[in-house]
């Protein structure tokens, strides 16, 4: 079965202590070195992204204010539009009934005028009528200047009985 070969036993030794050595000077410098590089790699790659992540945090925050900003100037732009599109409306009206007041009294006068017109021409023609009435009943014509004296002292009398200033 199973021997045991001391010479063999101290060559296995004394071959795995050399191919130790061996290796630990050719070998494990290099691995160790790898992984040492590949630790620091995976470490600095953790970190960028880290990095990477609070940037793209820090610019979807900045991103998110500015369109808080954005919405709240919109909101006061059309708020702004609104208040001026109100003031010109109001304006507008305000126009209007200024022009609207304006041609009622223009309307009012030109009526007065000419219903004063109209009074002032029955009168004339209800002097003259009294005139021509009076001459007739007199019997005797007058001159023109006559007439006009007598129409304007009718009128005037017609006035003063109307109690309307000349």
């Amino acid at each position: 079965m199973l021997q045991l070969h001391t010479g063999l036993i101290v060559w296995t030794i004394i071959i795995f202590v050399l191919l130790l050595f061996i290796l630990r000077k050719v070998a494990w410098k290099p691995i160790v070195g790898g992984l040492e590089e590949r630790t620091k790699k995976v470490k600095d790659s953790l970190e960028k992204a880290e990095a990477a992540q609070r940037a793209a945090e820090s610019a979807r925050s900045e991103y998110e204010a500015m369109m808080a900003k954005a919405s709240k100037e919109a909101q006061e732009l059309i708020a702004r539009s609104r208040k001026d599109a109100e003031a010109v409306r109001d304006k507008i009206v305000a126009e209007a009934q200024t022009n609207a007041d304006q041609l009622l009294q223009r309307t009012k006068r030109e009526i007065d005028l000419a219903s004063q017109k109209a009074l002032d021409e029955i009168k004339q023609t209800a002097a003259e009528l009294s005139i021509n009435i009076a001459g007739r009943i007199i019997g005797k014509s007058l001159a023109a200047k006559d007439h006009q004296d007598l129409i304007r002292q009718a009128l005037s009398e017609m006035h003063n009985l109307s109690g309307e200033p000349n």
